[in-house]
This record gives structure tokens, C-alpha cells and sequence, in this order.
């Protein structure tokens, strides 16, 4: 994190949106800080973040929307998730694309997983990035405003993200681990 912080400072809006497409509520956070401090203006940081996270999710949506579910559905038999499952998760992204969607983009450490079903269930491009938009305006009103409150505990902060995404993250492999162990005690 000190190095993010190292870069806004001595580079600021140069790596903002580069950083941002790959990382944003840290950096979000870091650039509130830079804000309060007087080192950055604060909607110049609003548009370069949530540009740079727009192009990401873009990104990713195109990547899984180009994909072919084919792998997608042998690593879902590997863990014991029938062809039906498969079926009834994209049936509810495009049944509910805006809820799913947000969804994604809040959940840190597994969205990019949302976004990229996102593409592979061809959620119309317009309404993905209607939503992505409107869901990282907020989203980064609120890690930009905490960056300029409490930007001086960055460090702190970013421990929580990371663990709030750890957690998450843990908690997906667990039921994965739970439906893969389930499937081989079935077939034995």
C-alpha cells in the first residue's frame, strides 16, 4: 500500500487511472486522502477512478462474454455441479442482470467471478454498464469520502478490505470444497 500511496503522490493522476482498472478501493481510498490533503483534486479522482474501474469491468465482461462456457462447465462437474445448476445460475443472471450485477461489483475479492458471468450470459451490454456505472458512482463516493475522513489510516483500512475479501474468498472455496467432497462421497 505504501507504494500506491508512493505513486499517487509523486505521479498522481498519471497512474490513477491506470491503478484504478486493476485495483479500486484501496487506491479510492489512498486518493481521498491525497484529496484531504490537498495534493489532489477530488473530482478529478471521482472521474479517473471510476473510469478506470468502468474499463476493467468492460474488461472482464468481454472476456466472458467471448469465452465459451465449455471449460466453465467441466470445472463445474469436477465439483459436482450438474449441467441443470449451470443452467439455473445463468438463467437467474439474466433473469435479475442489475441485482447480479451489483452484486458483483460489491462483493470484493469474487466479483470479477459476477462480472465474467456477466459476459458469458450475454447481459446486454448496455444495461452491464448502466449498472456498473451507477454501482461504482455510489461505491466510490463512499471509499473516496473515507480516504478524505480517515485516509491517514490507510494502512488500517486496506487490513480490513483485505480481510473482508479474504473471508469472502474463503468462504466461496469452503462451499466449493463442500460441493467437491460431496460429489466424491456420492460416487463411492
Amino acid at each position: 500500500m505504501d507504494h500506491i500511496f508512493a505513486l499517487l503522490h509523486d505521479y498522481g493522476y498519471y497512474v490513477l487511472f491506470p491503478l484504478a482498472v486493476v485495483e479500486g478501493p484501496i487506491l479510492a481510498v489512498i486518493a481521498g486522502f491525497l484529496c484531504a490533503s490537498g495534493i489532489m483534486n477530488p473530482f478529478l479522482v471521482y472521474l479517473f477512478i471510476v473510469s478506470g474501474d468502468i474499463v476493467g469491468d468492460s474488461v472482464c465482461y468481454f472476456a466472458g462474454r467471448s469465452g465459451k462456457s465449455g471449460w466453465l462447465n467441466r470445472v463445474a462437474r469436477w465439483f459436482g455441479v450438474r449441467e441443470d445448476k449451470v443452467e439455473r445460475l445463468k438463467s437467474v443472471f439474466q433473469e435479475n442482470p442489475v441485482k447480479t450485477v451489483a452484486l458483483s461489483k460489491v462483493a470484493l475479492g469474487i466479483g470479477v467471478v459476477g462480472i465474467y458471468l456477466a459476459g458469458l450470459t450475454r447481459i446486454p451490454y448496455r444495461k452491464f454498464i448502466f449498472t456498473c456505472l451507477v454501482t461504482s458512482g455510489l461505491q466510490y463516493i463512499v471509499y473516496i469520502t473515507i480516504g478524505a475522513l480517515f485516509g491517514s489510516a490507510y494502512q488500517q483500512i486496506s487490513h480490513y478490505l483485505n480481510v473482508t475479501a479474504a473471508v469472502l474468498i474463503v468462504s466461496a472455496l469452503a462451499i466449493l470444497a463442500y460441493f467437491l467432497i460431496n460429489n466424491l462421497r456420492k460416487k463411492l
